[in-house]
C-alpha cells in the first residue's frame, strides 16, 4: 500500500510541476547560499523533520511536507537511483495575483548541486506543473523532486520566490 500511496503521490507532483513555467533542470543546480552556523543550527530541527510554513513574501506561505523518497521510473528526467519529494501548498494571503512559476527551487545533496526530477508518470513534474496563477485567497498544492543517491544522504532545498531574487529560503536541511 505505502508504494501504491508514493506512486500516485508522485504522478500527481510530476503533472502539477509540468503545467507551471518552462525551467530547465539546470536552474535547480544554482547554488544554495550558506547561512550563518547560528541560524543554521537553530532552523536545522526544525527544517530536517519538515511539516514547515513559511512566508515567502507579503501576504503569501509555502506549507512544506516532510520529505519522501521514491524510485524514479524508466521515463523520469534526468534519470536518477532515488529521488525524494516534497509536497507544497501555497497559500496568497494577498489581493494581487501570484504566478507561480515565479518560483525558483535549490538544492544541494551532500554539498553538491541535485538536479529537479521529473517524472511525470508519477505526477512529479515540479513548479512547472503548476497552474498560471494563484488568485487572491487561493491555495495551490503541488510537488517537487530531487534526485538523490541510493543511500542516505544530506539534501538542502530552498526557495526563491522570484527566480531573480538573490537570497533563498531554506525550507528544508536534512538526511534522507
Amino acid at each position: 500500500m505505502p508504494v501504491v500511496r508514493l506512486t500516485v503521490a508522485a504522478c500527481v507532483l510530476l503533472v502539477l510541476a509540468a503545467c507551471a513555467s518552462p525551467r530547465t533542470a539546470g536552474e535547480s543546480r544554482q547554488s544554495l547560499e550558506t547561512p550563518t552556523a547560528g541560524a543554521a543550527a537553530e532552523r536545522s530541527d526544525h527544517l530536517a523533520k519538515g511539516g514547515l510554513t513559511l512566508s515567502i513574501r507579503d501576504d503569501l506561505t509555502l506549507s512544506v511536507s516532510a520529505p519522501t523518497s521514491f524510485t524514479p521510473t524508466e521515463e523520469a528526467y534526468p534519470r536518477a537511483v532515488r529521488a525524494v519529494a516534497f509536497e507544497l501548498v501555497l497559500d496568497n494571503r494577498g489581493d494581487t495575483i501570484y504566478r507561480p512559476a515565479q518560483l525558483s527551487f535549490v538544492a544541494t545533496v551532500d554539498g553538491v548541486p541535485a538536479d529537479q526530477v521529473i517524472d511525470s508518470t508519477q505526477g512529479y513534474s515540479g513548479v512547472t506543473g503548476t497552474a498560471d496563477e494563484v488568485l487572491p485567497s487561493q491555495s495551490l498544492r503541488f510537488s517537487v523532486a530531487f534526485g538523490v543517491p541510493g543511500h542516505p544522504c544530506v539534501v538542502r532545498v530552498a526557495v526563491r520566490p522570484e527566480a531573480s531574487a538573490d537570497s533563498a529560503i531554506p525550507i528544508f536541511d536534512g538526511t534522507v
